[in-house]
């Protein structure tokens, strides 16, 4: 089928794919909603297909709206950045951006990024939405976050991602408990740990499991920030990221020992959309976060 759409219906059909919200989509190109509705009708009569489905919180696509998208949306925003092309300059810009965080990476870095970016973009508002391994990608790639950081395995196709830094594992505990130097120690003594899903162990106990050894946990939250209360009031000990676990030490008079076996380091990502490489937002957002988060997270 010879489709006759204008670059205008494309750029209202991918607006609206990456909101998933007609108002959403219309606020995005600065349009009124009843304009992006009669955009969405045009597309339809010309593809043959309903593209969209009212769902409770938006719109759902259909197999032929996420297919087309697939197909249009790389070559769509190269077209766009050239015709939009100019120097960029943060200071003049007026955006709303979201930012997906692991919440260790939230608590000890987002107040520095949002005074970093105050400076130089006040125009820029920052909107957090926590993620963690297993949800990073997916909001990523409907649209939900414009970049993360988290800890996450490689990206899918389509999505882009770069190594902030190797995540280290340490033991946290309270100064009255000796922490243990054998992995024998380790499994006899009291936790409490992170488990993002109730149905599934968290990084520490799939390796103890596949070990063939398992640990004994008082208490599981799906927060790291929770956790010093936890070790400083039940003198349990945790197996946490060496930078929350040492954001935390002072704070509640803790003390961090070295691990009794051996835990792989983990990648801590910064994750985008490829659609959104070149986007010159984007572009310059990144690279504030990937300077702060690697300054907060290392130091």
């Amino acid at each position: 089928m010879t489709m006759h759409a204008d670059l205008n219906l494309m750029i209202v059909f991918d607006a609206i794919m990456s909101e998933r919200n007609l108002r959403l989509a219309a606020e995005r190109l600065g349009r009124s909603q009843p304009a992006v509705s009669q955009s969405v009708a045009r597309l339809r009569d010309i593809l043959g297909d309903t593209l969209f489905e009212k769902t409770p919180k938006g719109v759902k696509p259909t197999p032929r709206a996420e297919a087309l998208w697939l197909e249009i949306r790389d070559p769509l925003n190269v077209i766009t950045q050239a015709l939009t092309h100019s120097d960029f300059d943060p200071a003049s810009i007026r955006a709303e951006v979201t930012v997906g965080l692991a919440d260790d990476v939230h608590e000890i870095a987002f107040a520095h990024l949002v005074s970093h970016i105050r400076e130089r973009a006040p125009g820029v508002v920052l909107r957090v939405r926590e993620v963690d391994h297993q949800s990073l990608w997916q909001e990523v790639g409907h649209g939900r976050v414009d970049l993360a950081v988290s800890v996450a395995p490689s990206p899918p196709k389509g999505l882009g991602a770069s190594v902030l830094f190797e995540q280290r594992f340490v033991l946290l505990h309270r100064p009255d408990v000796t922490p243990p130097v054998s992995l024998k120690s380790y499994l006899k003594s009291t936790h409490v740990a992170v488990g993002f899903r109730e149905d599934e162990a968290g990084y520490t106990d799939q390796r103890l499991a596949a070990m063939g050894h398992n640990r004994h946990v008082i208490a599981w939250t799906p927060r790291f920030a929770f956790i010093p209360d936890l070790v400083a009031r039940t003198g349990a000990i945790a197996t946490m990221p060496l930078p929350i676990a040492r954001h935390h030490v002072a704070r509640f008079g803790l003390g961090v020992a070295q691990l009794p076996f051996n835990l792989d380091s983990v990648p801590v990502r910064l994750c985008w959309h490829e659609r959104r490489r070149t986007d010159p937002l984007n572009k310059w957002l990144r690279e504030q976060v990937r300077v702060i988060v690697e300054d907060r997270m290392k130091s």
